[in-house]
């Protein structure tokens, strides 16, 4: 009887050698790195344009129509990642994304209005909540589970060029007048995002088992995981109190208070990209030394101090003490993103990754909403100053959640 060969289905780990798995994990982080500083220069040029076009309700547009379709889609991101892969998902979103950009381009040359930038923000907002939960969800199924933390912090580490890249060269942009300029820099950015995408999954298979639930009804996986999985809740408790508190004061928070104190906008720049260079030099360490730095510090102790310093910053009186501060923050935030998001994805069902990745996405992304109109309300009321004070409050919320889930998570391993 011959032996009939049926194919094999590529997994993660199996199919290739470490250093070409390792291979696949460089390109793909090199094409977000290039995306991600494309991404902060629509940022820092979408809001200081909305600040000069339309004032504070024009910074407040804009950050609305953005972050408000991006957490709604990423609710669904989710589902359409464990049906139909992350690899579908991602390529077809940065496809349309490169789109739209091209198109906003050539608007941008002719006009320049909030109401542009509100439109193109929608829809960038919509795109990359559907491909986020996607993205969450590739490094677990390229690498072993042992060095999935190295690869975070990796990907935490590349992530902490785009500030420092993109940040002033954006406010330069901006302040030139170049908007057209900035949007084509994203644009090319999603181009290499894609190129670089596209070979480095090739690997990663679609699901094979079909749901035959319908996907609308599968929106609320992600919550359904939470209420049964006390480690994955507290994860996600931290997550967002964390984010909540750095949504306003690091957004459009940032540019309110340095126009508010008189400085030039390329202070914008400047703060956050001191952030991403502690963030960097942390997760760089991070990657290095691996499992040796201790649980509790890389997640507990790393969220109180992003708690403590988010508070000192807008206490600071000068340029120079705030940017100090800012770069202590990003050591913290370098150690702590990682060892929270691999602790997280560790504690995830395999066949239900994508709506885990979406709710713990939606804990940074999806809050920010929320935390604009309360902020906003607040600095409306009093002074950007108190607004961004009472949201840090809110981050000591982060290192009670996190020592909680790390009880927990020592519990389970003894």
């Amino acid at each position: 009887m011959s032996e009939v060969t049926m194919p094999r289905p590529a997994a993660p780990e199996q199919p290739v050698g470490a250093a070409a798995a390792w291979g696949r994990v460089g390109l793909l982080l090199s094409g977000q790195g290039i995306s991600l500083i494309g991404d902060q220069v629509f940022f820092i040029a979408a809001m200081w344009a909305a600040a000069q076009l339309g004032g504070t309700v024009g910074v407040t547009w804009v950050t609305l129509a953005e972050s408000v379709p991006r957490a709604l889609a990423m609710i669904f991101g989710g589902v359409l990642c464990d049906a139909f892969g992350p690899r579908v998902v991602l390529l077809r979103t940065t496809g349309v994304r490169i789109v739209v950009l091209a198109t906003a381009v050539g608007v941008a040359m002719t006009a320049q209005s909030v109401a542009l930038l509100v439109v193109v923000a929608g829809l960038e907002g919509l795109l990359l909540g559907l491909g986020s939960p996607s993205f969450g969800t590739l490094l677990p199924r390229m690498v072993s589970g042992d060095r999935l933390g190295t690869a975070n912090s990796i990907r935490s580490m590349v992530g902490g060029f785009a500030p420092i890249l993109g940040s002033p060269f954006g406010a330069w942009l901006v302040a030139t007048g170049h908007l057209s300029v900035a949007l084509a820099v994203v644009c090319g950015g999603c181009v290499v995002s894609w190129l670089c995408l596209a070979p480095s999954t090739r690997s990663i298979d679609v699901p094979r088992t079909a749901s035959t639930v319908p996907l609308w009804r599968r929106s609320g996986d992600g919550v359904k995981l939470l209420l049964a999985n006390q480690k994955l809740r507290l994860l996600f408790l931290s997550g967002l109190c964390l984010d909540f508190a750095f949504a306003w004061p690091m957004n459009p928070g940032l540019p309110e208070v340095i126009i508010r104190r008189g400085w030039h906008v390329y202070a914008v720049g400047l703060l956050i990209a001191c952030w991403a260079a502690g963030a960097l030099v942390s997760a760089g360490l991070g990657a290095l030394l691996g499992q040796r730095i201790p649980l509790s510090f890389a997640l507990v102790g790393s969220s109180f101090g992003i708690a403590v310093l988010l508070s000192g910053m807008i206490l600071a009186p000068s340029l120079p003490l705030m940017a100090l501060l800012a770069v202590l923050l990003g050591v913290c935030s370098g150690q702590n993103a990682p060892a929270a998001v691999t602790l997280y994805q560790k504690a995830s069902p395999p066949d239900q990754l994508g709506a885990a990745m979406s709710m713990l996405s939606l804990a940074g992304i999806g809050c920010a909403p929320v935390a604009y109109a309360i902020c906003g309300l607040i600095a409306s009321l009093s002074s950007p100053s108190v607004a961004w004070f009472c949201s840090a409050l809110i981050a000591f919320g982060g290192p009670l959640a996190a020592a909680r889930a790390l009880q927990v998570h020592r519990a389970e391993q003894s």
